[in-house]
C-alpha cells in the first residue's frame, strides 16, 4: 500500500511550486486519505470484522500514512540542501505491537546516532507538525541511541514501550543496532529489578482501575483482566524468554495450546469491544460504564432472548474473557518468578516439604512431586485434595499444578460428584474457617467448583443488569462467603454481635455450604428462591448428605431472603411478626445460621447496602425470635414499676401526677418497646404543649446512618401524612415510624429518617427549616401540597408515565392491625400521597416500614380504624385497594 500511496501523494502536490502550496495540498490529500481510511475501518467493524482484523488493519493503514509522510519530508529536506544522516521512525506501545484502535494515540519515536543534525531536526519537526495538523493524537519522542539506553534504564514506561518498538521507516541497520544495544545493555542485565517494577506498576494500576476482572464498570484496557494485563505478561515474557507473541510462548512450552487459544479469543473480543467504545462515543474511551453497556451490547449483536437481556449476555462474555487474560497473566508472571528462585535450586530442593497425594511444598507454592499431570487423572480424588492442602497451608499453586488441574477436569463426572471421599474433603474445607473464601475462589477460577457443583457452575459470570446487583452471581456468592468468614470471632470488630452468634453455630460447614449455594436458582431466571429449592434438593442428594443436614441447607436456600424482608418490611414490635417468624424458623440453630447468612448476604450485595440501621433491626429481630424459641414468653408491662423507673430518670422535672398519667394513658406496646430514657424525653416534650402546638426533638445516630425525629402534638386526622409530606419536601426520607397516641389525644410519633444517600441528616440549618415548616403545616399556615410543589419545581418534574402500583392488604399477618404493602416507582411526595389516602378512609397508622430498592418504593403500614379494629373483609380491604390505586395512578 505504501508505494501506491506515495505515488498518489506525489501526484497530488505535483503542481505546487512553493513550499506553502505543497504543504497545503499535502494536508488536503492526507485528510481525505484518513477520512476514507476511517470510513473503511468503521464499515469493516460494523460488518462484523474480528477485533484482531480491525486493529491490525488500522495499524497497517497508519503505517502507510507515516511511511509516506516520512519519505516526502525526507525528500523535502534533501531538496533544501540538508545533508542526510541515518534515522529511523519507530512505532511504540500498542502501535508498536500492531494493535491500533480508532481513537488511540499514535506513539512514534525518531532515533538517530551520534549528534543531533539539522536534517534529523527538520524531519522530526515536519512529521510531527503534519500529523498534528491532520488531527491525529500523537505521542512523540526524539532520542539518540545513548538516550534510548539511559531512558530504558531509568524510566519504566519508556522501557516497556521501546521493548515493543517496530520499524516504520528509515535505516534498517540502525534499527537493528537499536534493538541489539537495548538487549545487551538493559534487557539481559536487570530482569529481577524489571520484574519488581512491573509488579509495582500492576499494583498501582489495580488500585486505580480495579483489581478484579469482575468489577461493574471495567476499564477494558487498565482494569484487572484488561488488555494491560496481557501487555504486562508479554513484557516479562519477551524480557525473560525472548518470546514476543503468544505463539512463541506456546512454542517454548511456557503456555499450553489451550491457553494460547483462550488468550487469542479473549484478546480479539476485548479489541472489538474497545473499537466499539471508540466508535460509539466518538473519542478515546475505555470504560464500560453502566449507561454504555446496553448500546455497546446491542451494536455488537447481543439481542434480548426471553428473560435474559442482551447486555447481561454481553457482560457475561466480557467477564469470561477478562478472567482468561487475568489468569494467563498471573501464571506467566509466576513462571518468571520461578526462574529467579531456580538459581538456588539444589538448596531449595533440600528445603522442600513432602506432602501426601504426590505433592511437595517449596518457595511458597504447591507442586506435583513427579511433575506428571496424569497423576491427578489416574486418582481423581487427589484433585479435591490438592485444595485441601492449599487450604491448610494458605499458599499458592504452581503454574504447572494449575494446568494439571485444568487438564484433568474431564474426569470430574458423576462418579466424582457422588464420591463420599470427595464430599468429605470438600466439607472439611468448608468447616475449617479462615481461608474458605480464598480456597473456593481458587477452585472456581480453575473450573473445579463448577464441575463438582454444576448448579453453582451455572452462575459463572452470570450478570443481572440493574443498579442493585453490583457483582455477577458467582462473585456475589463468593464475596458472601468472605463476609461470612469475617463474622468469625476475632476477624472483624465491625461485626462483634454477629460474631457472638457464630460461636453457637454447631455445624459451620453446612452454613458455609448454604451461603455458597443460596443463589443457585438465579441460573433459572426470575423467581430464583423457588427455582433454587429443587436444585438444592438434587445437589444434596447427589452429595449424599444425611437427611437432617440436607434439610438444613435446603432451609437456608429457601429462606435466604426471609429474614431481611421481615426486618425491612414488617413491624418487629408487633408480637405476631416475631411469632410467625419463629414458627418459620423452628429452632435456635436454624435461626442462628439464617441470621449469619442474611447478614453476610446483605453485605455482599454492595457497599452501603447493609446500613447500620438495618444491621441493628436485623439483630433485634434475631434477639427477639431467639427469646421466643428458647421459652421466653410475653409478659404484660407492670405500669407501677414503669412509674418508679421513669421517676428515677426524670426526677422533679415533671410532676409525679403527670408521670402516672402518662404511663396510664399509653398502650402496652409503647411501654414494651420504648426505653425509659426515651419516655422521659417524651414527657419533657409533652410539657411544652402548653406553650406551643407542637414540640420536637432530634436524636442523631451517625453510625447507623439515621436520625430520630420525635414529634409530640395534639392528634389530628392525617397527622402522619402531614409530617411525611413535610419531610419529603425538605429532602428527608422516612425509613421507619412508630406511632403512639395517648388516651387524651396527645400523639407521640417517632420517625427514623435519613438523607437520599442513606446518611444521618445532621445539618442544623436543614432541620431548622424543616421544623419551622412542620409547625406552619400543623397550625394550617401553609399546606404540604405547596411545599411539595416548590420542591418539585426545584428538582424538575418527573416522567409523565404512570406505572400501576402493586397493593397488598392482609389481615393475617398481625393480630391487631391490617397490613398494607405498596410497591411502585418512587417519586417525590409518594409517602404523603399514600398516608393522606389512608387518613381519608378513617384509618390510623400504628407503625410503618419505608424502604426503597433502586427506584422502587416498598412501603408497609400497620393500620386500624378509629375504633382500633382491623378492616372488614372483603368490603373494607377492597375499598382500600381501590382508593390507593386511584391515588397513585393519577397524574401529578
Amino acid at each position: 500500500m505504501s508505494p501506491e500511496l506515495y505515488r498518489r501523494a506525489r501526484r497530488a502536490e505535483a503542481g505546487a511550486e512553493r513550499a506553502d502550496d505543497r504543504r497545503r495540498l499535502r494536508l488536503e490529500f492526507f485528510r481525505a486519505t484518513l477520512a476514507e481510511g476511517m470510513d473503511s475501518l468503521k464499515a469493516m467493524h460494523v460488518e462484523g470484522a474480528s477485533g484482531e482484523e480491525s486493529v491490525r488493519s488500522h495499524a497497517r493503514f497508519i503505517d502507510g500514512v507515516v511511511q509516506t509522510l516520512t519519505r516526502l519530508i525526507v525528500a523535502d529536506a534533501r531538496g533544501a540542501g540538508l545533508a542526510p544522516v541515518p534515522l529511523v521512525v519507530v512505532a511504540l506501545g500498542g502501535y508498536g505491537r500492531g494493535e491500533l484502535h480508532p481513537s488511540s494515540d499514535i506513539d512514534l519515536m525518531v532515533v538517530y546516532d551520534g549528534v543531533l543534525s539539522p536534517f534529523v531536526q527538520r524531519v522530526m519537526q515536519e512529521l510531527l507538525y503534519t500529523l498534528w495538523d491532520l488531527g491525529l493524537q500523537v505521542g512523540h519522542s526524539l532520542r539518540s541511541l545513548e538516550d534510548c539506553v539511559a531512558m530504558a534504564r531509568t524510566d519504566f514506561p519508556s522501557r516497556t514501550s521501546m521493548q515493543e518498538a517496530r520499524l516504520i521507516e528509515g535505516d534498517r541497520p540502525l534499527f537493528t543496532r537499536f534493538r541489539r544495544i537495548l538487549r545487551d545493555n538493559v534487557y539481559r542485565h536487570d530482569f529481577g529489578e524489571f520484574l519488581t517494577m512491573t509488579l509495582a506498576e500492576r499494583e498501582q494500576r489495580y488500585r486505580k482501575f480495579g483489581a478484579s476482572p469482575y468489577i461493574g464498570e471495567p476499564n477494558v484496557k487498565e482494569s484487572a483482566g484488561g488488555l494491560r494485563d496481557m501487555h504486562t505478561a508479554m513484557w516479562l515474557g519477551a524480557a525473560k524468554f525472548g518470546a514476543r507473541t503468544l505463539r512463541e510462548l506456546a512454542d517454548k512450552g511456557l503456555i499450553s495450546p489451550r491457553e494460547q487459544a483462550g488468550a487469542d479469543a479473549a484478546l480479539t473480543f476485548l479489541w472489538r469491544v474497545r473499537n466499539e467504545l471508540h466508535f460509539f462515543t466518538g473519542h478515546k474511551n475505555d470504560v464500560l460504564t453502566r449507561d454504555l453497556q446496553p448500546p455497546i451490547a446491542k451494536n455488537l449483536g447481543y439481542d434480548n432472548e426471553g428473560d435474559t437481556l442482551g447486555v447481561e449476555r454481553f457482560m457475561r462474555d466480557y467477564y469470561l474473557h477478562a478472567r482468561t487474560i487475568h489468569r494467563m497473566s498471573r501464571r506467566l508472571i509466576a513462571r518468571c518468578q520461578e526462574t529467579l528462585s531456580r538459581r538456588g535450586s539444589a538448596e531449595r530442593r533440600q528445603r522442600q516439604q513432602a506432602l501426601a497425594d504426590g505433592l511437595v511444598f517449596f518457595d511458597g507454592r504447591l507442586h506435583l512431586a513427579d511433575r506428571n499431570p496424569d497423576a491427578l487423572r489416574n486418582d481423581p480424588v487427589r484433585i479435591m485434595r490438592v485444595f485441601w492442602h492449599l487450604h491448610r497451608l494458605g499458599c499458592d499453586l504452581s503454574p504447572d499444578l494449575e494446568r494439571a488441574i485444568e487438564d484433568s477436569l474431564e474426569v470430574v463426572g458423576d462418579a466424582f460428584r457422588t464420591a463420599p471421599a470427595v464430599r468429605d474433603v470438600f466439607l472439611d474445607i468448608s468447616r475449617s474457617w479462615g481461608r474458605v473464601a480464598l480456597t473456593l475462589s481458587e477452585m472456581h477460577e480453575l473450573g473445579l467448583l463448577g464441575r463438582y457443583l454444576p448448579e453453582f457452575g451455572a452462575l459463572t459470570c452470570l450478570v443481572q443488569y440493574d443498579v442493585y446487583h453490583k457483582f455477577s452471581a458467582d462473585q456475589h456468592s463468593l464475596l458472601a462467603v468472605e463476609h461470612l468468614e469475617a463474622l468469625a470471632p476475632g476477624q472483624s470488630a465491625e461485626s462483634e454481635g454477629a460474631a457472638q452468634v457464630f460461636n453457637e453455630v454447631e455445624k459451620p460447614g453446612l452454613l458455609m455450604l448454604g451461603m455458597l449455594l443460596h443463589d443457585i436458582g438465579k441460573a433459572k431466571g426470575h423467581g430464583h428462591v423457588a427455582k433454587g429449592i429443587p436444585l438444592i434438593q438434587t445437589l444434596t442428594r447427589r452429595m449424599g448428605l444425611p437427611p437432617d443436614e440436607a434439610a438444613m441447607v435446603e432451609f437456608l436456600v429457601a429462606h435466604h431472603l426471609t429474614m431481611s424482608h421481615i426486618a425491612q418490611r414488617r413491624d418487629i414490635d408487633d408480637p405476631r411478626t416475631i411469632a410467625d417468624f419463629a414458627a418459620t424458623v423452628g429452632d435456635p440453630q436454624r435461626l442462628r445460621m439464617l441470621y449469619l447468612l442474611t447478614f453476610a448476604d446483605m453485605r455482599a450485595v454492595g457497599p452501603g447496602v447493609l446500613t447500620g440501621w438495618q444491621a441493628a433491626i436485623l439483630h433485634e429481630l434475631y434477639r427477639r425470635t431467639l427469646a421466643r424459641l428458647t421459652g421466653g414468653r410475653e409478659v404484660k408491662p407492670n405500669r407501677t414499676r414503669f412509674v418508679d423507673r421513669l421517676r428515677e430518670v426524670i426526677g422533679d422535672e415533671v410532676p409525679l401526677q403527670a408521670v402516672k398519667a402518662h404511663v396510664a394513658m399509653v398502650g402496652d406496646r409503647y411501654l414494651t418497646n420504648t426505653s425509659v430514657l426515651r419516655m422521659a424525653a417524651h414527657l419533657r416534650l409533652i410539657t411544652q404543649l402548653d406553650a406551643a402546638p407542637v414540640a420536637t426533638e432530634l436524636f442523631h445516630h451517625p453510625d447507623l446512618g439515621s436520625s430520630d425525629l420525635v414529634v409530640v402534638t395534639r392528634d389530628v386526622p392525617g397527622l402522619f401524612a402531614l409530617i411525611a409530606g413535610t419531610l419529603a419536601a425538605h429532602g428527608v426520607n422516612i425509613i421507619s415510624a412508630q406511632i403512639a397516641t395517648r388516651a387524651d389525644g396527645v400523639a407521640i410519633d417517632t420517625f427514623q429518617a435519613n438523607d437520599p444517600a442513606g446518611e444521618a441528616v445532621t445539618s442544623a440549618t436543614q432541620w431548622n427549616r424543616l421544623l419551622d415548616a412542620l409547625r406552619s403545616v400543623l397550625v394550617r399556615e401553609q399546606t404540604v401540597e405547596l411545599l411539595l410543589e416548590r420542591r418539585q419545581r426545584a428538582i424538575r418534574a418527573g416522567a409523565d408515565g404512570v406505572v400501576r402500583p402493586k397493593i397488598s392488604v392482609d389481615n393475617r399477618l398481625s393480630d391487631t392491625d391490617t397490613l398494607v404493602e405498596v410497591k411502585c416507582p418512587d417519586r417525590l411526595g409518594l409517602l404523603y400521597l399514600i398516608t393522606r389516602t389512608l387518613s381519608s378512609l378513617g384509618l390510623n397508622i400504628a407503625s410503618a416500614r419505608i424502604a426503597t430498592e433502586i427506584d422502587q418504593a416498598l412501603d408497609t403500614f400497620y393500620v386500624h380504624d378509629r375504633e382500633g379494629r382491623k378492616l372488614d373483609e372483603p368490603a373494607g380491604t377492597e375499598r382500600l385497594r381501590e382508593a390507593l390505586a386511584a391515588a397513585l395512578t393519577q397524574r401529578t
